[in-house]
């Protein structure tokens, strides 16, 4: 079975925008290069935070998507993770966030 990996290439604009201190803005997210299940994910993730006003679980990840398995969403999740579109805590149930999204215990 061969894994392909994905690479990230960044634009200066995407590069300046993560480092700034205040992360990416909303545009930016949407802006960012994903495929279309990362964009899919991102979407129910902003979705529940808007209007939950905290972090979907993986469950309420699979109903929004439609997925069946958990293991695939966890790796989109940590892929969100490492592009700058989302942050999560380690070990913490419901803390993944889009970066614009400011939310002091989750700093």
């Amino acid at each position: 079975m061969l894994i392909m990996k994905r690479k990230y290439v960044h634009t200066k604009k995407e590069l300046r925008a993560m480092a700034r201190p205040g992360g990416l803005s909303e545009t930016e997210c949407m802006e960012m290069e994903m495929t279309p299940k990362e964009r899919n994910v991102f979407l129910v993730i902003d979705e529940h935070w808007k209007k939950m006003g905290y972090g979907p679980s993986y469950e309420d990840l699979m109903r929004g998507t439609g997925d069946k398995g958990r293991a695939n969403l966890v790796r989109i999740v940590n892929n969100l993770c490492k592009i700058g579109v989302c942050k999560k805590l380690a070990n913490k149930d419901r803390s993944v966030r889009p970066v614009y999204i400011k939310f002091r215990e989750l700093e």
